[in-house]
């Protein structure tokens, strides 16, 4: 079986994510064909995979009687972690890491060169639970809790 995420599901709910953000507005599937560039069954396939998700990606999805879905609603914070508009713990883990390995190659200092990097190393390795926390805990902290 062919894999539908990366080529199908994603970029359309990549588009849902897009179009509500420019209009503020509910996306019709001719808006997402347009931006995708895949065609109208395929479109429409993408949209029955992604309205069956738990929890779900958009808020609701209109259809008609056939089943062909007609509107789409606000996406969810689900939806914008998974085409990356909202970030998770891993992705502040990762950004954490690429920063001190930046930092690294950046210092003069030897000895904190050396200190950055094993730092990184540490927190992209075994320590990646820790860094994962740690993300964690930064988004908790942006979201008031």
């Amino acid at each position: 079986m062919d894999q539908t995420w990366t080529v199908r599901d994603l970029p359309v709910l990549r588009a849902i994510v897009e179009l509500y953000e420019e209009t503020g507005q509910i996306v019709s599937p001719n808006q997402i064909e347009a931006k995708t560039g895949l065609a109208a069954e395929v479109v429409q396939s993408a949209l029955r995979a992604l309205d069956s998700e738990q929890p779900p990606y958009v808020k609701k999805m209109q259809r008609y009687s056939s089943g062909h879905v007609v509107m789409i609603g606000a996406p969810t914070g689900h939806a914008r972690r998974a085409v990356g508009a909202w970030p998770t713990a891993e992705t502040i883990a990762d950004r954490l890491v690429s920063a001190l390995h930046e930092a690294a190659d950046r210092e003069p200092d030897p000895e904190r060169k050396g200190w950055l990097s094993k730092t990184a190393a540490y927190l992209g390795n075994v320590g990646r639970d820790l860094a994962v926390e740690i993300g964690a805990t930064a988004i908790n902290r942006q979201m008031g809790m």
